[in-house]
């Protein structure tokens, strides 16, 4: 669903996280060394085979599609989540796992969220059994001992999710949680505004560059796009899309790549089309970027699969005047099709759980069961998660595959998204870094558009930057 920018009653709070992010990385660096304790506790089985002597792989049964372990002890789980109507998921699990009672705690969307669980991890008390996380924080608490491996208990569950999500949750042969909701990304244009102006949907990015200085000659009030560089998360997405790998590794030993020559290629098209004045360069989720995608100034928007949800309905009150669609990315090499991610969840089981078997069995069961992903995937206004899931089952679903009012009754999951999910590339990992790298790159990709640096001089010192950091910090980085 969202890139997790996300819902606080109902309003769009995305340009919270960058404020906030900065806090978490000291906040997670004192838990490095302060999570011995929870790192110690295996936690209890409710599996009668678990707790056979030589067993190591629980006894399974199937339940809602989904062989999962049995599960007979009681167990009183406290999950922190901000998904839209998750009390639903708790009420559908409880009927199936009666013995399993969840306690649903909304802890905040996205940094406020991570913050407040840096927090009781480091005091080591308060810490909830299963968590909300968003794949780029992953790597961070797991680095920290924070979250608990759950491969033992649904490790057999990787084939029933998109091969690239399952990635996201797995570090040296462990698996930390269990993906719930992706992004990944699309076009999205005006078809009102395309057809005025008899332009083609562009395929690649050297065709989208010349469709957007040609709009602006013919409309020099309009923008043809828009460029967010206070959006770190977004532009890593469009780094994801261009096969940059910036990250690789596990554990104490990182590979650390970020100022390639392909990135480079990236950030200075979106500079030179800022610098010409066809593309403008806001702070997305802003009231000024409000108004102008109210007001109809931006012919296109480069968003994910739960864009048209979280940015269009809320904010373009003239849905109907502007026609939006979506349409697959724009690609750098003719034939060498990929995709990026921006934005997507994760159910995590604490390394602090009393109940980890159970803690995995709810994590998985929500977000890939028969039984829960017809809720998840239903929109929010009724009564459903408004998910993109990461689950493949949720694709053959009636409520996915629906016409979009959103996009003028496009069915774009099925034109645009599922497709584009295939796509995304599996090898890119992020770092335990993120809300260092993010701040790092917003300051230096902005200094570098704002003309106080080139884009190679900004990304070499975020590169710089970086390492130095995560040096730091312990780590073993290598260039």
């Amino acid at each position: 669903m969202y890139g997790w920018i996300f819902m606080d009653g109902g309003i769009g709070v995305k340009y919270r996280r960058i404020a906030l992010l900065s806090s978490i990385v000291g906040a997670v660096s004192v838990t490095l060394v302060g999570c011995g304790d929870a790192s110690s506790n295996t936690g209890n089985s409710g599996s009668s085979s678990a707790q056979m002597e030589g067993s190591t792989t629980p006894k399974t049964n199937s339940v809602a599609g989904l062989s999962l372990p049995k599960y007979t002890q009681k167990a009183t789980l406290t999950w922190w989540a901000w998904v839209p109507n998750a009390q639903a998921e708790v009420n559908i699990f409880e009927k199936y796992y009666p013995n399993i009672k969840v306690k649903l705690v909304n802890a905040g969307a996205g940094a406020t969220e991570y913050q407040k669980f840096s927090t009781v991890v480091q005091a080591g008390s308060g810490i909830p059994d299963v968590v909300m996380l968003e794949f780029d924080m992953m790597p961070q608490y797991i680095s920290t001992g924070s979250l608990q491996n759950i491969s033992s208990y649904v490790g057999n569950l990787k084939g029933k999710f998109s091969p690239w999500t399952w990635s996201q949750v797995s570090s040296g042969g462990g698996v930390y949680g269990i993906p719930e909701d992706t992004g990944p990304m699309g076009l999205f244009y005006q078809k009102s505004v395309f057809e005025k102006y008899h332009l083609a949907v562009p395929t690649t990015w050297s065709q989208f560059e010349q469709e957007a200085m040609q709009f602006h000659k013919k409309d020099p009030k309009q923008y043809f796009s828009y460029f967010s560089d206070t959006d770190g998360q977004w532009m890593f997405g469009l780094l994801w899309q261009a096969g940059v790998i910036p990250f690789q590794g596990s554990g104490n030993n990182w590979k650390v790549d970020i100022d390639t020559p392909q990135a480079v290629k990236v950030f200075s098209m979106w500079q030179n089309l800022v610098k010409d004045g066809a593309v403008q360069n806001i702070s997305d989720f802003t009231p000024a970027w409000e108004k102008n995608l109210n007001n109809g100034m931006y012919a296109t928007a480069i968003g994910s699969a739960w864009f048209d949800s979280e940015a269009l309905v809320p904010y373009d009150h003239n849905l109907a005047q502007h026609k939006w669609n979506a349409a697959l990315i724009p690609q750098w090499t003719p034939g060498n099709v990929m995709d990026g991610d921006w934005g997507g969840s994760v159910q995590a089981v604490t390394k602090a759980s009393k109940y980890p078997e159970a803690a995995a069995i709810f994590a998985a069961f929500v977000n890939a069961s028969s039984a829960e992903l017809p809720h998840d995937v239903a929109p929010p206004k009724d009564g459903g998660g408004g998910l993109f899931p990461a689950a493949t089952a949720g694709f053959t679903l009636a409520k996915f595959k629906a016409k979009n009012p959103a996009l003028d009754n496009q069915p774009a999951n099925v034109d645009v998204f599922e497709k584009e999910s295939s796509r995304v590339n599996p090898k890119f990992q992020w770092s335990p870094w993120s809300s260092y790298v993010f701040n790092e790159l917003q300051t230096e990709i902005g200094n570098a558009f704002a003309g106080k640096e080139t884009v190679a001089q900004a990304l070499t010192k975020v590169q710089e930057q970086v390492v130095n950091y995560a040096r730091s910090q312990g780590y073993n980085v290598s260039t």
